[in-house]
């Protein structure tokens, strides 16, 4: 029998349009998964930069942690972190945080972000 823990599944795909940068993640976002995402954004303080969340199910206080870390970062740098896309477990969370307020570039989820189809 494996009793070995498989490594968390978290994926980051990057779209650098040159002005802005969307980073879109899947899986959790919590202390074993936060490095990751943490070293991406890092180098982007100055930039703008779209984090879409819509296939993250769940966050902890990590995530929550590390977002609010970098979008005070970046506003100094004369950049921006803003979540564009948003999973409702991971809204729930940001609300209850109250920083939501602060990460969300919109009020609302798109529709799609539940799993629906864009458009």
């Amino acid at each position: 029998m494996n009793t070995t823990p498989s490594p968390p599944s978290f994926t980051l795909s990057i779209v650098d349009v040159g002005g802005a940068v969307l980073l879109r993640a899947a899986g959790d976002l919590d202390i074993a998964t936060a490095p990751q995402l943490d070293r991406e954004l890092e180098p982007l303080h100055a930039r703008i930069c779209e984090l879409d969340l819509a296939g993250v199910p769940f966050t902890d206080s990590t995530g929550v942690n590390l977002l609010t870390r970098h979008h005070r970062q970046a506003v100094r740098a004369g950049g921006s972190l803003q979540v564009v896309a948003v999973s409702r477990p991971v809204r729930c969370v940001l609300d209850i945080t109250g920083t939501s307020g602060m990460l969300l570039a919109c009020d609302d989820p798109p529709p799609w972000a539940d799993g629906g189809s864009p458009g």
